[in-house]
């Protein structure tokens, strides 16, 4: 019972990544902070149940304020799914607490009275316990640095200020993601580093290494091409060469010479002109789909790892522009 219970609470920890994705779209504080410990809480007095070493006596805490927090995350939803979310957290609270704690209380006293509170221990549960300590630290890191990595480099002003191709984006996203960067240089300056984006033309400016690592053909270029300077609607920029999976990218669905590339699926990059001497590039990405099975299953893979290595490369991506455009300056 205590291992089911465990493993219950760590697969409702990580559910949560479908609920805080849609509701943090609102930009509310409150509603990231309950993500997070909603999400960490679960997970946290999972472990404890399982006997991870730090988090065996305070599992009922984390489980007590895990549960508050999630409640107070699904009151951004609407119905049925603030009022599915909601009993699912009560039945698992009453449960664990209520019905299931005095055979969990048991079987804990029964392994403490055995000698088996710390040591003597398998050499796989020791590890599977610091498999666990890894992933409850690298979840909450993920999920404390969550509003920065989806608005790095941005101002207030600058997620709400109305963009060039702001019209192929749904009226209303459940996900968002803003990164923007000041360039020392004039539009005109970095204008052909943008355009030339691509796997087969200039790369990303990005960490190619790491690309190419993952079978990808791409080399970043230290130059203006002029054969790489035209770009129309339709066109495709190819993320992969293409014999990798057909060759992957993104199609070109807004382009305004000299002030803004949009590309589906991925987002808008837009140049404003700050003066005679300064760019800002801002790059907005937004999406909205309908709930789904789907959705819910990659919701975790997307916080986790696609989120995190998409800010990774876009950063390194935007920095990689700047520093290209204002060295063709000095």
């Amino acid at each position: 019972m205590r291992r089911a219970a465990g493993w219950i609470l760590i697969a409702h920890a990580f559910a949560h990544s479908f609920a805080g994705m849609r509701s943090w779209s609102s930009e509310s504080k409150w509603s990231a902070a309950a993500w997070t410990v909603a999400a960490v809480g679960y997970l946290f007095a999972g472990l404890g149940l399982l006997r991870m070493p730090g988090a065996r006596r305070p599992w009922r805490v984390a489980l007590l304020a895990a549960t508050f927090a999630s409640m107070h995350l699904l009151v951004w939803y609407r119905p049925p799914w603030t009022g599915i979310g909601l009993t699912v957290d009560l039945i698992l609270f009453v449960a664990i607490l209520g019905v299931w704690q005095p055979r969990i209380d048991a079987e804990i006293a029964a392994l403490d009275a055995a000698g088996m509170s710390v040591v003597h221990h398998p050499r796989w549960t020791v590890a599977s316990w610091m498999l666990g300590g890894l992933v409850l630290g690298y979840t909450a890191l993920v999920l404390v640095m969550r509003p920065v990595s989806l608005q790095w480099g941005t101002t207030a002003d600058d997620r709400v200020a109305s963009l060039p191709g702001d019209d192929v984006f749904p009226e209303e996203p459940t996900y968002r993601i803003d990164h923007a960067i000041t360039i020392h240089a004039p539009v005109a300056a970095v204008w052909p580093w943008l355009v030339q984006l691509g796997q087969d033309r200039g790369g990303f400016y990005s960490y190619d290494w790491l690309e190419r690592a993952f079978g990808a053909r791409i080399q970043n270029a230290d130059r203006i091409h002029s054969e790489w300077q035209h770009r129309q609607v339709d066109d495709t920029v190819f993320a992969t060469q293409r014999s990798y999976f057909g060759g992957l990218g993104w199609r070109v669905e807004v382009f305004e010479p000299g002030r803004v590339i949009g590309l589906e699926n991925w987002g808008t990059f837009v140049l404003q002109p700050i003066d005679a001497t300064t760019t800002r590039l801002i790059v907005r990405t937004r999406g909205a789909s309908p709930p789904s099975v789907l959705g819910f299953a990659l919701a975790p893979i997307n916080v986790f790892i696609f989120e995190p290595a998409h800010f990774i490369m876009e950063r390194g991506m935007l920095r990689g522009i700047r520093a290209r455009a204002e060295g063709a300056r000095s």
